[in-house]
């Protein structure tokens, strides 16, 4: 029976939705790659008094994740936890060689996105533009000039976030698709650098169905693009099999492990070879 979620339930026990969650072989999860995401709230009419964002906390779901779970890299769609949970997630990664990259809600309203590993928070900042409009010659080069802070080295590849609409730095539809006009010649070198992969969280998932095309363009050559998108209760009530994907040397992979239900939706992905 599904769980009606009225406004923010935080009542709800944290640890709902993680009934039957199998714990892995920790030998096998080397080369794993996790996506998770949650059900959220985002109303399009104005007159709404819900706001737009969790509808419950998700901090002990995410932990459970890493300690049963254990992927090499856990990749979380937007609105993850609130930032007075962080300290608790990285302590977490102390114990478990899980690096995990999500975004923390400040209680300023504003959010930043974070790798968490060893222990360690990263700061890898806030979202520049969230949709073409907005990708402007001066928002394109505070992208690239954040470049520094938003790449890291995992398993020897070099890893690149771009949060939610910041994919608009491509355009096009097939046959034409590629880099839209503006950016800059260097954002360019990093984006298709051999071996890149690029991380896409939304915060929920993005209607245009030229993005597939844009992430199948980032995943060519031997490149990777992973995506994780939280659902919409207000446009759909359950999660979908297009919520999270992973390209890979232009194809679309497939999944091997899924745990999905109303609280949460997670799937595991191996890690292609270079």
């Amino acid at each position: 029976m599904r769980t009606e979620a009225r406004g923010r339930a935080a009542q709800v026990n944290s640890d709902d939705g993680l009934d039957g969650l199998e714990t892995a072989a920790s030998q096998s999860q080397l080369e794993k790659i996790g996506t998770l995401s949650f059900p959220v709230r985002v109303c399009k009419d104005k007159a709404c008094p819900i706001k737009a964002g969790p509808i419950y906390e998700n901090t002990h779901r995410i932990e459970e994740i890493i300690r049963r779970r254990s992927p090499a890299l856990l990749l979380c769609a937007g609105w993850s936890v609130p930032a007075r949970d962080l300290q608790s997630i990285s302590a977490l990664t102390e114990q478990v060689k899980t690096v995990v990259v999500l975004e923390a809600m400040q209680e300023k309203g504003t959010h930043v996105n974070y790798r968490i590993v060893g222990g360690k928070q990263i700061s890898m900042g806030e979202q520049i533009f969230s949709k073409s409009k907005e990708a402007s010659a001066e928002n394109l080069c505070r992208l690239e000039a954040a470049l520094s802070e938003r790449s890291f080295t995992f398993l020897e590849r070099k890893v690149l976030l771009f949060v939610c609409g910041e994919i608009t730095i491509m355009g096009g539809r097939p046959p034409r698709v590629g880099f839209r006009p503006g950016v800059p010649e260097n954002l360019r070198r990093e984006v298709r650098a051999a071996g890149t992969m690029i991380l896409n969280p939304t915060h929920t998932r993005m209607k245009r169905w030229e993005v597939e095309t844009w992430r199948e363009y980032l995943s060519s050559d031997g490149h990777t693009c992973v995506s994780a998108s939280n659902w919409n209760l207000c446009a759909q009530g359950s999660p979908s099999p297009t919520l999270h994907t992973l390209w890979h040397d232009g194809q679309k992979q497939s999944h091997d492990f899924e745990h999905e239900n109303d609280f949460l939706c997670y799937r595991e992905w191996h890690l292609p070879q270079l």
